[in-house]
């Protein structure tokens, strides 16, 4: 026969005590910690969970909506009354709201729910050991793999701590993303060692989001005390360090294994631990009127859901037929999308070319700008302008003493510019062979540089470009001409 779980020893132990609603005392206490925390994390985002008009409902069938707040908070007062009947009234409840609105689909509502798991059944010690296990591994992982962590992710938190960046982001980034793994590494094979690591990282975690520092996402903040609590005890609980049945061998690898799917586009990232790595998709919308990237927060206090469906539903259900998305992929297997809505409301996809040129009755598409490349050009101390705060980069400047050839690369990221100032560097006709295809750049300016008329062939390719200011350069006024003459006519 098996033989019983720890957890189930130490409640055999607890069994002289006066049960708690069927639950030994130590549960039901942990049992309120995460109904405490549910319940702030819901009022936080109170508007999420009423109707509402903007930003609009992502149902996945569309119903007619109705409002979840009140009941949610009923149920989390039955899971006190009856544990195990209420915490499954209360999953059973978030798994419709989520039907009638993907915009809940926050990771800080499914890890409350799994840490109940832990104080209410004890098969759910066994479970959320391995749940935070691959919690904490891939938290670490896919910061490993993100270069937006190690660009701009991780430069404006160590800015918030009130030193150098400069000194001391690399050693933050590693920092963070190699502890996560160690933690989530302990908690594999040795659990108990995790246990203390755990409290110090999640509270640790409360007080650099707090307006002490990041002052940011408030609303995971009482998820991450209830971890440090509930985590410690159920690693220090952990009935053994291999998993002891034919189950637990299934649910370990299962829970450590499918976050990988998320590189294949197949596990949304809100289950996936894909947590502050900023390595996800995102969305610019073009209208008449102006162009808007893709994002939440407000009175929601929580990010959109990046997910690729997401977008696109948002898209369709908030847009105007002849309105443009652009549906940026950092994972380059996946690739961008180009997408009008026509006149019944469906998607029509698009090259990049049909996109950004337009016609008479659509708009002309704007792309997504990089946020690393903007980052990066401007520590490389490239100019960069808008026309207003809320629109994308159109024109950049770069110091003749700044100037790097590798900088020309850089600038696909900035796939809206209309203008690029060479004047004064020394940019040569190899260099502009660097420069990426940029579909709305009419003009740049190449005054005192070493280009030839070499160069013009090169420029040909910009499929936009109708100005080069040549003055003080190697290229000659017939061969501008010429270039003048190769371009089309309005």
């Amino acid at each position: 026969m098996e033989t019983a779980t720890k957890s189930e020893n130490t409640d055999a132990l607890q069994g002289a005590q006066p049960l708690v609603l069927g639950l030994p005392p130590v549960r039901y206490r942990l049992l309120v910690v995460a109904v405490i925390a549910q319940t702030a994390t819901i009022l936080i985002t109170w508007p999420l969970w009423q109707v509402r008009d903007m930003p609009v409902h992502m149902p996945l069938i569309d119903l007619p909506q109705i409002p979840f707040g009140w009941w949610m908070l009923a149920t989390l007062v039955l899971v006190l009354v009856r544990p195990q009947m209420g915490l499954a009234v209360h999953a059973a409840s978030l798994l419709v709201a989520f039907v009638f609105d993907q915009y809940r689909t926050q990771p800080q509502f499914i890890a409350n729910t799994v840490l109940m798991l832990a104080t209410v059944e004890n098969v759910g010690v066994v479970i959320v050991r391995w749940f935070l296990a691959s919690l904490w591994l891939w938290a670490g992982t896919h910061k490993l793999l993100s270069p937006d962590w190690f660009s701009f992710g991780s430069w404006y938190m160590v800015k918030s701590l009130h030193v150098n960046p400069e000194d001391f982001q690399m050693l933050f980034a590693y920092g963070v993303s190699l502890g996560e793994i160690a933690v989530g590494l302990l908690a594999i094979f040795r659990p108990r060692w995790a246990a203390i690591p755990c409290v110090m990282m999640h509270v640790g975690i409360v007080i650099f989001l707090s307006p002490l520092f990041y002052s940011h996402n408030e609303s995971v903040m009482p998820w991450n005390l209830a971890t440090a609590v509930i985590g410690s005890w159920v690693m220090w609980n952990a009935p053994s360090i291999r998993p002891q049945f034919r189950w637990e061998w299934v649910v370990a690898v299962l829970l450590l294994v499918y976050p990988a799917g998320f590189y294949l586009g197949l596990v949304d990232h809100g289950i996936a631990s894909v947590l502050y790595s900023n390595h996800l998709p995102e969305g610019m919308i073009t209208t008449k009127e102006d162009a808007t990237k893709i994002t939440g927060w407000g009175d929601l206090h929580v990010p959109f859901p990046n997910e690729r469906r997401l977008l696109t539903l948002y898209f369709q259900r908030s847009s105007q037929p002849g309105d443009k998305l652009h549906l940026s992929e950092p994972r380059p297997w996946l690739g961008d999308k180009y997408y009008v809505l026509n006149n019944e409301g469906g998607l029509v996809e698009q090259t990049r070319e049909q996109f950004v040129q337009g016609s008479d009755d659509e708009v002309f598409g704007m792309e997504v700008e990089s946020r690393r490349i903007r980052f990066l050009l401007a520590r490389a101390g490239v100019k960069m302008l808008r026309r207003d705060e809320q629109t994308t980069i159109y024109a950049v400047e770069i110091p003749p003493e700044r100037y790097r050839p590798e900088l020309l690369e850089m600038l696909a990221g900035l796939p809206n510019l209309e203008q690029i100032n060479l004047a004064g560097c020394e940019v040569t006709d190899d260099d502009l062979m660097r420069l990426p295809l940029l579909p709305k750049l009419v003009g740049i300016g190449l005054a005192n540089t070493p280009v030839t008329n070499d160069a013009i062939e090169t420029l040909l390719k910009q499929p936009q470009m109708m100005v080069i200011e040549y003055q003080q350069s190697n290229m000659t006024l017939d061969a501008i001409l010429e270039f003048e003459k190769q371009r089309p006519v309005d």
